[in-house]
């Protein structure tokens, strides 16, 4: 079992500055207490090897799922389905970490099933399961007992996550444009755990505060395309969702050994806002082979006015660029893509702003395709992305998260019958 000492600034309202031990069988992050946890900036798609940089692309072949409106880009009459893993690596650095010979966490998870497919000249359909948000942190310390002098032992520790099921609709405005609305539902379940022993009770007191998560979110996309000549193409997108107020239902316990101190279920509904986000970027293609990519975001935390003892949510931005190649070879008298090799930047101010601190995530990703087999109307290609980051810094006691990740992702292609076409192989 992993093991990693973190302190938690945030919680200094409930917890001493003592040092704070978490334990995790997967990825911990200390961080993730705070809001709705780590929020997910992947798309685990074509994008993960270029600095997560997609606003602007779009796929004949591949569905791209940063903007809705490029699934008006793919082939008629054909289905599209990917689905995607990850191994994440994880090391803590900071003056709260005692243990360095075991400061460390991994985890692999599968993380996204999508399928897209064109039902006519001008309208694109997809469905799809990503995460959007995880929670997991665990960290011990002492808590004041009201009204006394007395202080208890208290352990604290969070687990669960927040997915998004969508359905999403493309259209083809004309030749250069294409629109998307991409209709999510947020569903979750988080629990939240405090053990207080010691001086507060002989058999200690563990009170248990789950929350159950739904609420449906938009997501409106564009994208213009345009040839300049016979060698460049240029391409632009934007998407905007909209501020989502998450409902929730939340169920309290307490027990005290065999005695059970308290049970509420429901006492409360609202549960958390997300803010307006918009993303703009762009794209430029040299020779149909030379791909490169720049894509910004915004999020407008600050107007949530989510805040505690010594953190606060503030607006984040980031930044997202990559250069893709792309080789091309003819098969069938068509000209298909043999492989792809690319390189990628991001850098991001975080939402959360800890002691005055607003944590940064920067990295650097490198990606790679290619086709496993083919036929005249079938194929399946894998891709791979590695993600090399720092998150967060040794500043005022907080923690420095040095992380590896691998995305591979499977993607299959075929036919997809119609009435009025018959399949040949």
């Amino acid at each position: 079992m992993k093991k990693i000492i973190p302190i938690l600034i945030c919680c200094c309202s409930v917890v001493s500055g003592s040092l704070i031990e978490a334990k995790a069988q997967n990825n911990t992050s200390p961080y993730s207490l705070i809001g709705i946890g780590d929020i997910e900036k992947s798309s685990f798609d074509r994008t993960s090897g270029m600095g997560h940089a997609g606003v602007a692309l779009s796929s004949n072949r591949y569905v791209y799922q940063v903007n809705p409106a490029s699934y008006a880009a793919l082939d008629q009459h054909f289905f599209h389905f990917e689905a995607a893993a990850r191994f994440k690596y994880v090391s803590y650095t900071g003056s709260p970490v005692s243990d360095f010979s075991n400061n460390k966490s991994s985890d692999l998870q599968f993380k996204k099933v999508t399928l897209g497919t064109k039902i006519t000249p001008r309208w694109a359909i997809g469905l799809g399961l990503t995460p959007f948000s995880t929670v997991n942190y665990s960290f011990a310390g002492e808590k004041p007992i009201q009204g006394s002098n007395l202080f208890a032992d208290a352990y604290y520790s969070g687990t669960g996550s927040t997915n998004q099921a969508f359905i999403t609709n493309s259209f083809v405005v004309n030749k250069n444009l294409n629109i998307g609305l991409q209709t999510s539902y947020l569903f979750g379940q988080i629990e939240e755990k405090e053990t207080l022993t010691g001086q507060l009770t002989d058999s200690g007191v563990i009170t248990t505060r789950n929350v159950s998560i739904g609420q449906a979110r938009f997501k409106l996309g564009a994208q213009y395309q345009a040839k300049l000549n016979k060698l460049w193409n240029i391409a632009a997108g934007g998407t905007i969702s909209n501020k989502t107020d998450l409902r929730a239902n939340y169920s309290l316990r307490a027990v005290s050994g065999n005695t059970l101190l308290l049970e509420n279920d429901y006492y409360k509904t609202s549960y958390f806002t997300l803010p307006l986000s918009y993303q703009v970027g762009g794209a430029a293609t040299f020779r149909n082979m030379f791909t490169l990519a720049f894509d910004y975001q915004y999020e407008g935390w600050r107007e949530t006015n989510y805040s505690g003892v010594s953190y606060i949510l503030d607006n984040s931005q980031r930044f997202s660029g990559g250069f893709e190649f792309s080789k091309k070879v003819s098969y069938m008298n068509q000209s298909y893509e043999k492989f792809f090799l690319q390189t990628g930047l991001f850098y991001s101010d975080s939402y959360l702003r800890i002691n005055g601190i607003q944590l940064k995530d920067y990295g650097l990703t490198f990606g790679a395709g290619a086709e496993l087999s083919r036929t005249q109307l079938s194929s399946l290609a894998i891709q791979g992305a590695i993600e090399l980051g720092v998150r967060g810094t040794t500043d005022k006691g907080l923690i420095r998260e040095r992380y590896t990740q691998f995305t591979l992702s499977l993607c299959y292609r075929d036919f997809w019958f119609s009435r009025k076409m018959k399949r040949y192989e």
